[in-house]
């Protein structure tokens, strides 16, 4: 059986306490605690479903605890909107009725539990997907490595097209990955390179920001490399409804030459 996270045991030792003067129950249905940190998707499109990264239709879904810290099974949970414009179906999914952008705050409820917010994007359906900038670039590395051995940010832009304007779709999942003599380096691999985001963390999954716009840097570990001169591909991709955008995959060719010594 699931166990519940650390959070949970302290709210269910609350809950206990809170019980010396209401009764909370100990039946292995009785939710104690209700957990709602994710979301199918950061983004909901204007008129349509809330849909998960492989573009079905998925529901919105909070874990509910018994006083056991166990996961309940199939909890009796309600999800509210606390703006206009989108409407939750009994079995929890989320549909952007009548809003076309902004944001929407959810909560999910169950036994006068609430949970915390969740946040959620909404926009209009992409059409575009393409680099906004240089899509090749040279990184001159030093030998031995230093934290210096890192390139431009290879950045990328989601847009719609808006009586032929071009406009940001934000809340779109754009994945990475790096390539390396025509095998792809796992997201754990970190021994010849890693992608970073803006905090120089290792993050091969970004979301568009409220312009379209996301971006990686390429870390590059020259103590494990041993030719000379060599290149790094690195593909940025992101889909709706299961399908790639137009433009998706965007590649970006990172050469690797070693910096000269003064």
């Amino acid at each position: 059986m699931k166990r519940a996270p650390r959070w949970v045991g302290a709210a269910v030792l609350a809950a206990a306490w809170i019980g010396a003067c209401t009764d909370v129950g100990t039946s292995p249905d009785g939710i104690v605690a209700l957990a709602f940190d994710t979301l199918p998707y950061p983004a909901l499109v204007a008129f349509d479903t809330m849909r998960d990264s492989s573009g079905r239709a998925a529901p919105l879904r909070a874990v509910a605890y018994n006083a056991d810290g166990n996961v309940i099974e199939n909890p009796p949970v309600r999800y509210i909107a606390l703006d206009t414009g989108v409407d939750i179906s009994s079995q929890g999914y989320l549909i952007a009725s009548t809003r076309t952008s902004g944001t929407v705050r959810v909560v999910a409820t169950a036994a006068a539990l609430q949970s915390l917010q969740k946040t959620v994007t909404v926009t209009r359906p992409p059409s575009a997907f393409a680099a906004s900038g240089a899509t090749v670039d040279t990184l001159k590395y030093t030998s031995p490595d230093s934290a210096t051995n890192v390139s431009k940010a290879m950045t990328v832009k989601l847009t719609r097209d808006s009586a032929g304007t071009a406009i940001g779709v934000p809340g779109f999942i754009v994945s990475w990955q790096a390539t390396y003599h025509g095998q792809p380096v796992p997201p754990g691999d970190t021994t010849l390179l890693s992608l970073w985001d803006d905090s120089r963390r290792v993050a091969v999954l970004d979301t568009t920001g409220s312009d379209g716009v996301a971006a990686r840097t390429l870390r590059f570990r020259s103590t494990a490399f041993r030719a000379v001169n060599d290149s790094i591909i690195v593909s940025a991709s992101t889909r709706y409804r299961g399908a790639p955008v137009a433009g998706s995959p965007v590649k970006f060719v990172i050469h690797l030459r070693p910096k000269p010594v003064r």
